[in-house]
């Protein structure tokens, strides 16, 4: 299976506004003065991907996202309010929603999505940790678990822990390094509904020659993976953008795993 980046090219439409062109384009390095945004071209020595990144598209099939989209979104159901499961029930019974095509449902007022972070890093979303337990309570026929071993496959230890993230389509997750001491040396994020845009931002560790941070935007595909192992861990802000006002976005889902950190003595 190929392991290639994919970058969505951002075109500024105004100062005040930007629209994604979901276009297959080469990589490209960006940077932004605040006023406009410079295209560095493939043959600027700016490398394709920060060091410690790895973009897998195509990892699971049509059918394997649609199982893990159902559990996870079963299990995130399963530990929210109960009113909003109510709610949801009501709903489908009476015929005026029902669940697309990619196991949502099509409304964001259909689910119960928190409107800021404890930190104030996500914003309309819904979160939660799961447990291997927990996912084997929604595995009906055994096929969920081969699922995530072959996706835990791609972590060098069997010791992870997992946790799920639905944003709504208006949800974000503003620029941030994550906790370091809450896991190993490794991230890795699994994709799922809307495709999004993934911005890695230099954090004074990579400038253009004018001095400016460098950014990198990838389209994360439904069904890709992405990896964040160090150094970017530490070396770029990560972040969702939220989509322009203009673009129709729909939910995403995202499934991340992290090692364990290493206990110290």
């Amino acid at each position: 299976m190929p392991i290639v980046p994919i970058v969505t090219r951002l075109i500024p439409v105004t100062r005040l506004s930007r629209c994604y062109l979901p276009s297959i384009v080469p990589i490209r390095a960006f940077h932004t003065n605040n006023t406009h945004t410079t295209v560095h071209h493939h043959h600027s020595p700016v490398p394709v991907v920060p060091t410690g990144f790895t973009y897998i598209p195509g990892f699971l099939s049509q059918k394997e996202q649609l199982s893990l989209t159902r559990a996870a979104l079963a299990h995130l159901d399963n530990v929210g309010p109960t009113a909003a499961r109510r709610k949801q029930k009501r709903l489908i019974a009476d015929g005026s929603v029902s669940i697309d095509e990619h196991g949502f449902l099509p409304e964001d007022s259909c689910y119960e999505f928190e409107q800021g972070h404890f930190d104030g890093v996500i914003r309309h979303y819904r979160e939660a940790r799961i447990t291997d337990p927990q996912w084997a309570s929604l595995d009906s026929d055994g096929e969920l678990i081969t699922i995530l071993q072959r996706i835990k496959s791609l972590l060098p230890s069997v010791d992870t822990q997992c946790h799920v993230l639905h944003l709504s389509s208006r949800g974000e997750i503003l620029p941030h390094i994550d906790n370091v001491d809450a896991s190993g040396s490794i991230i890795l994020g699994v994709s799922l509904g809307s495709a999004r845009v993934l911005r890695l931002e230099s954090v004074g560790h990579q400038t253009t020659e004018d001095g400016l941070p460098l950014y990198y935007e990838l389209l994360l595909e439904p069904g890709s993976c992405y990896i964040q192992r160090d150094p970017v861990r530490y070396t770029h802000k990560h972040s969702i953008p939220k989509v322009p006002g203009t673009i129709h976005r729909g939910q995403r889902l995202s499934i991340m795993m992290r090692d364990m950190p290493t206990p110290t003595s």
